[in-house]
C-alpha cells in the first residue's frame, strides 16, 4: 500500500484528504503543529505528529504534501521539506480535466471539477481550487492559489505566491505580477498598477 503525508490539520486539508481519496486509495498520515485530531464527516483521524515528526519519518512516505491554504505559510513548509526530501508529484481529483498537454508542477493541488487547458503551466505548490476553469497558454507561478469558481481565460500570467479570490474573472493576455491579492469577485479586465502586494479590483 502506498502512503502519503499531509501537514496541515485545517479546512483546506480536509479537502486534500478527499481530493486524494477520490482516485486512488493511498493510506494517507496528516501531520500539524497544533491540532491532535481531524474530523472529516463522521471518521475521526487521529494527527501523527509535527512538523519536526514529519521530518523524521520523511522517508516513509512516498510523497508529502502541504495542505494549507495561506500561500506565505504554504510556501514556507514546502521550501523546508523539499530541502531535506524533494516533493514529486501533484494531486488531481478524479473528476478534474486536464489537458495532456499542460504542465502540472510539484505539489500543486487540483480539486474537483476544475479544467486546465492546452499549453498551460501551473508551477509547483499550487492550489487550483474548487470549480477552477483556466483556459490556453496560461502560466500560473509557483505558490499561487486559484479560489473556487476562478475563471481564467488564455493567455493569462498569474505571478507567485498570488492570490486569486473566489469567484473572479480574469480576461485574456493580462499579466498579474508576484504576490498580488485580487478580491472576491473581482473581474480583472485591465492592469491599474505595476506593483506587487496591490489590491487589483477592476469591474
Amino acid at each position: 500500500m502506498i502512503k502519503i503525508a499531509l501537514f496541515g490539520a485545517g479546512g483546506h486539508s480536509k479537502v486534500v484528504y478527499e481530493c486524494v481519496k477520490s482516485s486512488t486509495n493511498f493510506d494517507i498520515d496528516i501531520y500539524d503543529d497544533k491540532k491532535k485530531k481531524i474530523k472529516i464527516g463522521k471518521k475521526k483521524i487521529l494527527i501523527k505528529g509535527n512538523f519536526v515528526k514529519l521530518l523524521k519519518k520523511k522517508n516513509l512516505y512516498s510523497d508529502i504534501f502541504i495542505s494549507i491554504g495561506n500561500n506565505k505559510i504554504r510556501k514556507t513548509y514546502f521550501e523546508k521539506i523539499n530541502k531535506l526530501r524533494k516533493i514529486d508529484k501533484s494531486i488531481n481529483h478524479f473528476s478534474s480535466i486536464i489537458s495532456p498537454s499542460a504542465k502540472i508542477g510539484r505539489g500543486t493541488i487540483i480539486m474537483a471539477n476544475s479544467v486546465v487547458q492546452s499549453d498551460t503551466d501551473i508551477g509547483e505548490n499550487c492550489i487550483i481550487n474548487t470549480s477552477v476553469s483556466v483556459d490556453h497558454d496560461c502560466k500560473i507561478k509557483k505558490h499561487s492559489h486559484l479560489c473556487p469558481g476562478v475563471n481564467i481565460a488564455g493567455g493569462v500570467t498569474v505571478g507567485e505566491n498570488s492570490w486569486i479570490g473566489i469567484g473572479s474573472k480574469i480576461i485574456e493576455n493580462i499579466k498579474i505580477g508576484d504576490n498580488v491579492f485580487i478580491a472576491a469577485g473581482s473581474v480583472v479586465t485591465k492592469i491599474t498598477s505595476s506593483s506587487s502586494d496591490k489590491y487589483f479590483l477592476t469591474h
